[in-house]
């Protein structure tokens, strides 16, 4: 039996979702601009034209995701478990669990802490 698949909304409710959008500026001289939670990428001269360029890149970037049937949205906190599993090798494996019981913590918490330092 075939799944059903989700309805899409339109355009114009994707468009007005509440993007996040990153300004940079870039070396070689005017701004980088991205919508965060989407690989949707753009730039500009100056900031006024990265930020008319990035809502460009995303109606064209939302439009591609519904011609594909993909669902566009926001990542909350309630698509979120706290649950990370990851894969490593058995060599950083066994350095991760010295360096916890050096510390005297699970490999869990020693692992969080280290994101907590790398990303806030």
């Amino acid at each position: 039996m075939k799944k059903k698949s989700k309805e899409l909304k339109n355009l114009d409710y994707y468009m007005n979702l509440p993007w996040e959008f990153e300004f940079e500026t870039s070396p070689e001289g005017g701004y980088t601009a991205r919508v965060k939670g989407l690989s949707c990428y753009s730039g500009g001269k100056t900031l006024e034209e990265a930020q008319k360029m990035i809502k460009e890149a995303l109606e064209l970037h939302l439009e591609g995701m519904l011609e594909d049937g993909v669902e566009p949205g926001l990542i909350d906190e309630e698509s979120c478990s706290g649950k990370l599993n990851i894969r490593t090798s058995k060599s950083m494996h066994l350095k991760l669990i010295k360096k916890a019981k050096e510390e005297d913590v699970s490999v869990s918490h020693l692992v969080n802490d280290a994101i907590i330092k790398m990303y806030g």
